[in-house]
């Protein structure tokens, strides 16, 4: 027997430890593998730890004795071997042997990848002080300060300096760690981790280096704004003095061309005064602003009140605007004043010229006291519209002129003499006006009573010419002819009463100092009235004689007619030839009466409407009566006479 076969199980034993301990290496280094790479942002010390492991194992990584070993022994072991065994000892054999062929690249690549991983945590590590670095310059330039004077800010602004001193004396040590942090962050092995790094620390830096930056500005700043502060306040006093000093300086002036003038000037002036204090104060309250950023709060009420005090002043701004556009006002309604006395001293030229005309006429205008009166009056009432469109005048001239004791300037006095000028020839004229008014106060009553009575009967008298050319119209009875005698006697009555009030006008006419005018229309008037007045009495005696015929007539016929009916039914036949007659002296006497009224109401066609005018010609001689008839009571009236004489023949 061989010595491996006499020792086959001690060999075998020895071959399966050193096969254990193969798989258990590869386990290991596969584990370690797994740690190395591992998402988990390890420590330094801890990444250094598990890099030396895996260093550690990655030792002798080929294995070759190792592996060659096995295999020799493996065959050795097996020659004698058959079967199943044989082929599961090789089966295995070959799995860890492709398992290891399989495990070296990964940790080949594994190794460049522990490489990088260590430059990346070792390049963290140099970070800590770099970022203690800038988070001290980022506290010194963002931790609260305070500066209660331009001293205070500037040893600020010296220590700020120095952080900015600092920030630059480590910019490029700070650029370089970033550039390599680029240069690592290049390899395709580089952790996640390293981008996060080199990201804070870009971010940091720029903030740190902008909070600086931003410190020593808003310090400059502060600095700038507490010497600006201090020459702009002074300035801007001044500046309020001097508007202080325009605004006293703004005056009524009375003179029309001078006061918008100067009005103007004012006005320019304080224009600039205005955008001057405005810029100043603007720039005040800007640096106020940023001194306050700074300023401890027991100093903060003390500076706001420097800003208060300067906007109180500026008041006068305002006062200086009011003012003005009262000055404004002022000069309009100055300008307005002197034009409306300008025009009413116009007018008292014209009206002079009037009073004069009044009291002593031209030669070749003669003025009847009836025109002197009017213009006179007429001349009063313009006066008196005049006198109180002066006495608005001069409530205006109280309200803009200079009161009490205030002092007034020449201008104004010539302006005040020149009303008290317009008022005394006011009131002159007025006083003359009713003077000389006075004069014709009674031809001023006369004539009222005169033009009352004259505008009462001038109306009347017309109605009553045309009443009388209306005419009298020939009556169809006796009722009708009644009725026209009552009006006709009416209308006698009316213009003997009217005459009166003619009578009145005339002699209240009469008691005026001049009345030629009113005599002739007086005299007019009544040469109408009397004919009218004729017209009415022809009227009134025509009509009382018809209807004293007419009435008669009526009344003889009836009486002829009762007594003809009488006669014929009761008288004996031995009486008839009385009866006869009798009845021919009532016949004949009714023949007279009814030809005299044919006459009368045959004569009334005189005083008809159409023969009015030709009164004369129309009262010759009357025309047969039966022809020109047309009245049915008429021929009633002689068809009765006709029967009445028929016993007679």
């Amino acid at each position: 027997m061989s010595f491996w076969q006499e020792n086959y199980s001690f060999i075998k034993e020895v071959y399966d430890t050193r096969y254990a301990k193969m798989v258990e290496w590869m386990d290991n280094v596969e584990m370690a593998i797994q740690k190395v790479c591992a998402s988990k942002v390890y420590t330094s010390s801890e990444f250094k730890r598990e890099k030396d492991n895996f260093h550690s194992l990655c030792k002798n990584l080929e294995r070759a004795e190792t592996k060659r070993w096995l295999a020799e022994t493996l065959d050795t072991l097996m020659k004698e071997r058959v079967g199943e065994e044989k082929k599961e000892e090789l089966r295995k054999l070959e799995v860890i042997m492709e398992r290891h062929k399989m495990l070296i690249p990964r940790i080949q690549e594994t190794l460049v990848k522990t490489e990088c991983y260590w430059k990346c945590y070792s390049y963290g590590d140099d970070l800590i002080p770099i970022f203690e670095f800038i988070d001290d310059l980022r506290h010194r330039s963002i931790k609260e300060v305070f500066s209660a004077n331009q001293e205070h800010t500037e040893e600020h602004i010296e220590k700020q300096d120095k952080v900015l001193n600092s920030v630059e004396n480590k910019r490029r040590m700070v650029i370089d760690f970033i550039s390599k942090g680029d240069r690592l962050m290049t390899d395709p092995n580089c952790p996640k981790f390293l981008y996060g790094h080199v990201q804070k620390l870009k971010e940091a830096w720029e903030d740190t280096v902008e909070k600086a930056q931003a410190r020593k500005k808003a310090l400059t700043d502060n600095f700038q704004s507490w010497e600006t502060f201090e020459i702009q306040q002074g300035e801007c006093h001044k500046q309020l003095d001097l508007a202080d000093t325009e605004y006293n300086l703004i005056k009524k002036i009375f003179d029309l061309k001078q006061g918008p003038a100067d009005y103007q000037n004012r006005l320019q002036t304080a224009a600039v005064y205005r955008q001057t204090i405005e810029e100043i104060f603007s720039t005040i309250s800007t640096c106020n602003d940023i001194i306050q950023l700074l300023l401890p709060d027991d100093k903060k009420a003390e500076m706001n009140g420097k800003v208060q005090e300067i906007q109180t002043r500026m008041a006068v701004l305002q006062n200086t605007d009011k003012k003005l556009e009262y000055i404004n006002d002022f000069n309009k309604r100055l300008a307005v004043l002197n034009t409306n006395a300008t025009e009413i001293e116009s007018w008292l030229q014209d009206g002079r010229k009037r009073i004069d005309d009044i009291i002593k006429p031209a030669d070749s205008s003669t003025l009847s006291p009836e025109d002197k009166v009017t213009k006179t009056m007429e001349i009063m009432e313009d006066l008196q519209k005049k006198s109180e469109f002066t006495r608005k005048q001069e409530i205006e001239k109280e309200d803009i002129f200079p009161k009490g004791d205030e002092r007034v300037p020449s201008d104004a006095k010539k302006f005040i003499a020149r009303l008290d000028k317009i008022r005394k020839t006011i009131d002159n004229m007025e006083e003359e006006s009713k003077t000389e008014c006075a004069q014709f106060s009674q031809d001023i009553k006369y004539w009222a009573e005169f033009t009352t009575g004259i505008k009462e009967f001038e109306p009347w008298i017309k109605r009553a010419e045309i009443r009388k050319n209306e005419g009298l119209i020939k009556p169809s009875s006796l009722m009708e002819a009644c009725q026209i005698l009552g009006d006709s006697k009416n209308f006698q009555e009316e213009c003997e009463q009217k005459i009166k009030t003619l009578d009145d006008a005339a002699a209240s006419a009469q008691k005026m100092t001049t009345h030629i005018e009113a005599d002739t229309k007086v005299n007019s008037l009544r040469e109408l009235w009397l004919v009218i007045h004729e017209a009415s009495k022809e009227w009134v005696s025509r009509m009382t004689t018809l209807v004293e015929c007419w009435n008669k007539l009526d009344g003889n016929v009836g009486e002829l007619s009762s007594w003809v009916s009488t006669s014929d039914s009761t008288a004996p036949e031995g009486e008839s030839e009385i009866s006869i007659e009798k009845l021919e002296g009532q016949l004949n006497q009714l023949k007279i009466m009814f030809a005299e009224k044919q006459k009368l109401v045959e004569d009334l066609e005189a005083y008809g409407p159409e023969n009015v005018s030709n009164k004369e010609s129309a009262s010759s001689g009357i025309g047969n009566s039966d022809s020109n008839n047309p009245n049915d009571k008429e021929g009633e009236e002689a068809k009765m006479v006709e029967e009445s004489s028929a016993p007679q023949e």
